[in-house]
């Protein structure tokens, strides 16, 4: 039996998605082939450290969103724990969660990736001059959506901008691109079926994300052959060029300016609205069996 700490919940905004990620991957790991113990480490890490050194933990299933679970955080703590944990190390972690420096490694490998800034004032003119008249206002170290604004009134640019910057002391504002949302995971080395999402929202927000039917997820993409070989080596040479491992999921628009990455999830969500599980199940391997394919590139 293989011993398996999943580890959910934690200290982020995203700490709900982090719980249903959680429980779905307890709920679909095989019995006959796992002893499966969870832990937040919002209230068990010392519990965590203890089993971990006391050698009560084979594998890491890290199920964690966000602020101390995908940000290199958790991952550097079971490096010197010597527990082998799904999904990236420490420094890919971090680089794919800081979106502003996963976007200039992007640059440096020839990616393409819409233009953006990181901002600690509202400077609306100097947005404008090199953004456009069309924006996204991000944080630049959450995911899920929380607190991104699409394409909002010049009006309110100010607004929204300064509110960021005081939660956070910075922004990231990039340049909106109206067009067709990809997305495309990677296992291993594989790029898994392009996964087109049509939102019932006017974006892929945070609703629509997590809330059953306010998305249609599309999986192969009706797209041409070209545009999925495309998008699936976009996926492919973000996920090395942060130094991925495991899986990850890249997101990207299709729009008049070709296909664009956005971000690259380095924990992607693993409920029951999921988009990686959905590709996946495209190429024949269930909830379980990917579950056993993630654990066994923890392993190797």
């Amino acid at each position: 039996m293989i011993r398996v700490a999943v580890l959910l919940g934690g200290i982020s905004n995203e700490r709900e998605i982090s719980l249903k990620s959680g429980k779905q991957i307890v709920k679909n790991l095989d019995p006959k082939r796992y002893l499966v113990s969870t832990y937040d480490p919002k209230t068990q890490l010392m519990r965590l450290i203890k089993d971990a050194k006391a050698g009560k933990i084979d594998v890491a299933f890290n199920a964690l969103h966000g602020r101390g679970g995908e940000d290199g955080s958790i991952q550097g703590l079971l490096e010197w724990l010597e527990v082998p944990c799904t999904g990236s190390g420490v420094m890919a972690s971090a680089l794919a969660m800081d979106k502003d420096r996963s976007k200039m490694i992007y640059r440096e490998n020839g990616i393409p990736t819409p233009p953006s800034l990181m901002v600690e004032k509202a400077d609306i003119s100097l947005i404008q001059k090199k953004l456009g008249k069309h924006i996204v206002i991000k944080p630049n170290a959450d995911g899920s959506s929380v607190g991104v604004t699409v394409d909002p009134p010049k009006s309110k640019w100010k607004m929204l901008i300064e509110a960021r910057i005081r939660k956070e002391g910075s922004c990231l504002i990039e340049s909106f691109r109206l067009g067709r949302e990809l997305t495309v995971g990677i296992l291993g080395d594989e790029a898994l079926p392009v996964i087109e999402i049509r939102p019932k929202n006017a974006f892929f927000d945070f609703e629509s994300k997590y809330t059953p039917g306010m998305s249609e997820e599309i999986c192969p993409a009706p797209i041409p052959s070209a545009i999925a070989k495309k998008a699936q080596a976009l996926g492919l040479a973000s996920h090395n060029a942060l130094g991925c491992r495991g899986y990850s999921r890249t997101d990207m628009i299709w729009s008049s300016k070709g296909i664009e990455v956005l971000e690259t999830n380095t924990l992607p969500g693993m409920t029951e609205t999921s988009l990686l599980p959905l590709a996946a199940k495209t190429i024949g391997l269930t909830f379980p069996k990917l579950l056993d394919r993630m654990i066994r590139l923890a392993m190797k």
